[in-house]
């Protein structure tokens, strides 16, 4: 049994350790803690009188809260906060939200979420065939959830666990979309999807900023479309050409007289869901494995492949760092058999110049001896 006034405000020991206790309005038990200070019986209690101080005078200030909210009120207030600052990836948290993470995590009280808890969970996801990518995102908003309740005033949690990150180095992305498969998906897209296809094809936009495109922002006088900052996931206007097949695609969604505002609409209004005409198209065209961002990838591509400085492309595209290219894995067999024609060209040139330097080191030299 610890020794002390355990029963009572004051610190007490137990063991060679100082430990205070005290009541939070809401709680029916006393919250415990140490001081970590390990001391000879009898020392020190200053410490612990002056942390006990602290604890009351953070209640006193509502720096403290009765620790009863759950993970799902966490996760509540990422997705307000998500919504209030008009986040691009609202729409994909809220489904990791709803479909992951509530359903595991929503009924634990925050406070008694463990590691064993995060790794169980990793597992589940992991044998579900979910990649290290997708669970890192999963995870990333859960951390964020514990983050923004600890800031919280007052906090509805004190401490935030230790949530890891997943190597990501096994998912390099390699999904690439030919010009032939491109032409087969097109066709069997349904008509007002089909220009979520060709845009991507082109300029590599992210779905979320294909269907969030205006019509008044395409400039046909200098054959540009403008992104608004709201409108892209690095909160950076941006601007891409408008050109070839693109521009005419677009001329011609632009002459329908029920079109909407946006450039992707049904029936004059904005189109929100994709995937099951994008699968049924799939499933059509034989293209089974084909994912959506496959054209982000293939648009970065097809700039490279036509000498586009990849500065460029990524402003195009939208991506910020330079090693996308190398995560997004670039080259394939085509890039590959190019590179041994160049060499080969590069050796046969060297051969030449060999050659000829044997050849006239090997020549017959006569030199005239004086007389």
């Amino acid at each position: 049994m610890p020794k002390g006034e355990r029963r009572t405000s004051r610190p007490y020991l137990r063991g060679n350790i100082w430990w205070i206790q005290y009541f939070v309005p809401g709680e029916k038990r006393p919250r415990r803690e140490s001081v970590k200070t390990e001391t000879c019986p009898g020392t020190d209690k200053n410490d612990a009188n002056k942390l006990l101080t602290k604890r009351w005078s953070d209640i006193d200030n509502r720096q403290v809260s009765a620790g009863s909210a759950t993970v799902a009120d966490l996760l509540d207030l990422f997705l307000t906060d998500q919504m209030q600052n008009k986040r691009a990836s609202y729409r994909s948290v809220e489904g990791f939200v709803r479909i992951h993470l509530k359903p595991a995590f929503g009924k634990v009280r925050a406070a008694e979420v463990t590691s064993i808890m995060i790794s169980r969970f990793i597992t589940a996801k992991q044998s579900a065939g979910r990649s290290n990518g997708s669970i890192n995102r999963y995870l990333a908003s859960l951390r964020r959830a514990f983050i923004l309740g600890r800031e919280a005033l007052p906090p509805l949690i004190t401490i935030v666990p230790k949530i890891p990150k997943l190597d990501e180095s096994g998912d390099i992305r390699e999904g690439f979309l030919e010009h032939d498969e491109y032409l087969r998906m097109r066709a069997e897209l349904p008509a007002h999807q089909r220009l979520i296809l060709v845009i991507g094809y082109h300029l590599g936009f992210r779905l979320g900023e294909i269907l969030a495109l205006r019509w008044d922002q395409i400039d046909w006088t200098a054959n540009l479309i403008r992104l608004e900052k709201k409108q892209t996931k690095g909160k950076q206007a941006r601007v891409a050409p408008l050109y070839g097949e693109l521009r005419s695609w677009l001329e011609m969604a632009a002459s329908d007289k029920d079109r909407g505002l946006t450039i992707v609409s049904y029936n004059g209004q904005p189109v929100t869901e994709v995937k099951t005409a994008w699968d049924k198209a799939r499933d059509r065209a034989k293209l089974p494995g084909l994912l959506r961002h496959d054209l982000r990838r293939t648009a970065i591509r097809n700039m490279v492949r036509a000498g586009i400085p990849e500065k460029r492309a990524m402003m195009i595209s939208g991506h910020k760092n330079r090693n996308v290219f190398d995560r997004y894995d670039i080259s394939d067999e085509r890039d590959i058999q190019g590179d041994g024609e160049k060499l080969a060209a590069y050796l046969a040139g060297k051969t030449k110049v060999t050659t000829v330097i044997d050849t006239v080191e090997e020549a017959p030299i006569s030199v005239e001896r004086p007389n």
